[in-house]
């Protein structure tokens, strides 16, 4: 990761620990990486049920954050799950997916590599701060 992307990358993390509604993932390792950042919304993970069935679920939410890697089939799935949350009520955030992407596809997969690479950008950005965080 470019160092001018430190603060955004740190300030796209708060954003998902700060989040309130529920972030869509693949599987139970991404969740586990987005605990460990603090991350407490409440976490819907695609492993288990079919994409419709998974948009039912968070459409009950005001908001839903689609959070799948950054891979062929991550993307394949982020738009499926676009189109079947487009009749719903809920609001969508597929763009701090797509930052993320940008700025962090050439150090991580996908989402359960965002906590290694996180304490990777603090140590960098403040060596004082890595064992507080």
């Amino acid at each position: 990761m470019y160092a001018e992307n430190y603060k955004r990358f740190e300030e796209l993390i708060d954003k998902l620990r700060e989040f309130e509604g529920a972030i869509i993932v693949e599987g139970p390792r991404d969740e586990v990486a987005l605990r460990n950042l603090g991350v407490r919304a409440e976490i819907i993970r695609l492993s288990r049920l079919p994409l419709s069935e998974i948009a039912l679920i968070a459409s009950s939410y005001r908001e839903v954050m689609i959070l799948t890697d950054f891979d062929r089939k991550g993307e394949e799935l982020a738009r499926k799950l676009l189109r079947y949350l487009e009749g719903y009520p809920c609001r969508v955030d597929a763009e701090t997916r797509k930052e993320l992407k940008r700025i962090a596809k050439k150090d991580i997969k996908g989402i359960e590599d965002l906590y290694g690479l996180y304490l990777k950008v603090i140590s960098v950005s403040d060596p004082h701060l890595e064992g507080i965080r």
